[in-house]
């Protein structure tokens, strides 16, 4: 009952950010026009400076390779849940704005604002390599499929510059070359990357929570085509998958758990962020977000349930 514990409270500290962000937003602190700059401090500076401090403070050449297998799971689960998702939301007849978040929610997972902490607290410490192994899956495809998608379908008026890759899966790239190179960055670099990563959290769900704020404000939160759907695949296609090809691979006892319960949490913090860089529907995306955050508290014990009664 401890590890449940702790799980419902990462789970409600998250909620209660993001009630934190409506308020400021109701309260006329956070207003419409400074929602870009929230964006551009996430996508750009903090999340960036994330990825570089995780992945090189996290993992060396001989780890990576180690866990080639349950890395090569979760791309392949995160892979088959999109080629589910992608048919999934042209069949409901979404229009553009929307078509690239549906796919996004269906697919991606909240694999480091939630996940990592829930993991935390389900596993213990040891646990943290194996949910970055997911993030590693989740993040490059999210920015290598999800993002284009989102882009391409959204309303976004093109600039006629020549579109550079976003600049998390940059950074995520280099980072995974600089482990097979052995570079060790120095201490000074690691700390300063790791406090203005520290932003991601907080601003991401200060923005989500703004967001919210607006819908209800505008009378506009309400339930939308797909939110089922997604939820769907959220919680019962994606983890099911990920437990599949966990299986499959052979994938030891711990790091299978860990890959489960990270394929089953919510939808992406930052979705609602890039679909208002992307021109998609933010508000609907942010609704999706609340929905699968509060949903999780209640799955979370049937993952568990399901671990320690079943595999």
């Amino acid at each position: 009952m401890g590890a449940m514990q702790n799980a419902f409270t990462a789970v409600a500290c998250i909620l209660l950010l993001a009630l934190t962000g409506a308020a400021i937003y109701l309260a006329g602190w956070l207003r419409d026009d400074h929602l870009p700059l929230l964006s551009t401090l996430v996508i750009k500076v903090a999340l960036p400076c994330m990825i570089f401090n995780n992945i090189l403070g996290q993992y060396t050449p001989e780890s990576l390779v180690e866990n080639a297998p349950a890395l090569l799971a979760a791309f392949v689960s995160v892979i088959l849940t999109l080629v589910i998702a992608l048919p999934l939301g042209k069949l409901l007849k979404l229009p553009g704005e929307r078509l690239g978040p549906f796919v996004v929610m269906f697919a991606f997972s909240n694999s480091v604002f939630i996940g990592v902490p829930v993991s935390r607290a389900l596993f213990g410490e040891e646990a943290t390599p194996y949910t970055l192994l997911y993030y590693i899956a989740n993040t490059s495809l999210f920015w290598g499929v999800g993002f284009p998608l989102m882009r391409k379908w959204g309303g976004a008026t093109p600039s006629g510059k020549r579109r550079l890759p976003p600049a998390p899966l940059i950074v995520f790239l280099a980072c995974v070359a600089l482990v097979f190179l052995r570079f060790s960055p120095p201490q000074f670099l690691m700390d300063t990357c790791g406090y203005l990563g520290n932003l991601v959290t907080p601003l991401s769900l200060l923005f989500i929570g703004a967001v919210m704020a607006r819908m209800v404000r505008r009378r506009s939160f309400r339930w939308e085509k797909g939110y089922l759907a997604a939820c769907v695949g959220r919680f019962i296609v994606c983890p099911g998958l990920m437990l599949a090809c966990a299986l499959i691979a052979r994938v030891p006892d711990l790091p299978r758990d860990v890959l489960l319960v990270q394929a089953g949490m919510p939808v992406m913090t930052q979705t609602a962020l890039v679909a208002a860089t992307t021109g998609s529907d933010e508000e609907y995306a942010a609704g999706a977000t609340a929905l699968t955050t509060v949903l999780s508290l209640l799955m979370i014990p049937l993952y568990m349930l399901l671990i320690e009664k079943v595999l």
